[in-house]
């Protein structure tokens, strides 16, 4: 997990106790199957607070907080039930569970359903496309013939800078890995816009840092990451993620008193 002295921003600065962050798991998928979703399970984790404990002490979007703004400038009202939901939003994962046991031969359904995928495709499956590449399957030699892919992570700005990403994700990777030999992930900005090229790279770098304090390791020679299923134990991993969720809480805690 990621360590305190790694963080960007005081613990005072966090929107809430992070304890409160509840994720749901959505499964995309069809009774038809459409898209071989037998193949490529394509997963979504939502990270949010729950809607119980009061919003008192969140103010509203910018988004929320201009429309309110923009009927009362108009002679209108804001109904005093009304809620700005958005500010529960913490951060969102988009994950790809890419299966064997399905309707498609998985390398041409990644070939088939974005970039990204074709790109990860290419450097796991070996020539004939029929199995793992020789370099894949030194890494990850047992554990379950799947393999799970992080496509896409992002926390919300108000969320950013104390460690949240990495926790999110292991308990992502704790619960969708089962069956999975390996776990990979793409290092990269999501949003490149008006990045010099050395921006670009610290952020990259940053982003492999953090990914390592999972247990991530460089993937030969492309710019992925890769993390065994057999490395860890997942009662240890869980026990860890725990552990990191109770301190950060603390801390929030803690800045709140102080």
């Amino acid at each position: 997990m990621t360590s305190a002295a790694a963080l960007k921003r005081p613990f005072s600065e966090m929107p809430s106790d992070p304890s409160r962050i509840q994720l749901a798991y959505e499964l995309d998928a069809s009774l038809g199957n459409h898209d071989h979703e037998d193949t490529l399970e394509k997963w979504q984790v939502v990270a949010h607070l729950g809607e119980g404990f009061g919003l008192d002490n969140l103010p509203p979007c910018d988004q929320c907080a201009a429309r309110w703004n923009r009927l009362e400038e108009e002679g209108g009202f804001v109904d005093e039930d009304e809620e700005c939901l958005h500010r529960l939003h913490v951060g969102v994962l988009d994950l790809v569970k890419i299966r064997w046991g399905g309707s498609q031969n998985p390398y041409w359904a990644m070939e088939e359903e974005s970039q990204n995928l074709a790109e990860i495709a290419e450097a796991i499956f070996n020539e004939e496309h029929t199995g793992f590449t020789e370099e894949f399957e030194e890494l990850a030699d047992w554990g379950g013939s799947d393999v799970l892919v992080l496509d896409k992570a992002e926390v919300v700005e108000a969320w950013r800078g104390f460690g949240l990403g990495p926790m999110i994700a292991a308990d992502a990777f704790r619960r969708l890995a089962p069956g999975c030999c390996a776990v990979m992930v793409h290092p990269a900005p999501i949003d490149s816009t008006g990045m010099s090229q050395d921006e670009w790279a610290r952020g990259r770098d940053r982003l492999r840092e953090m990914w390592a304090t999972l247990g991530f390791v460089p993937y030969g020679d492309t710019p992925y990451m890769i993390f065994a299923t057999s490395w860890a134990d997942p009662e240890t991993k869980q026990y860890a993620l725990r552990k990191a969720t109770r301190e950060l809480s603390a801390n929030w805690r803690s800045a709140q008193q102080g």
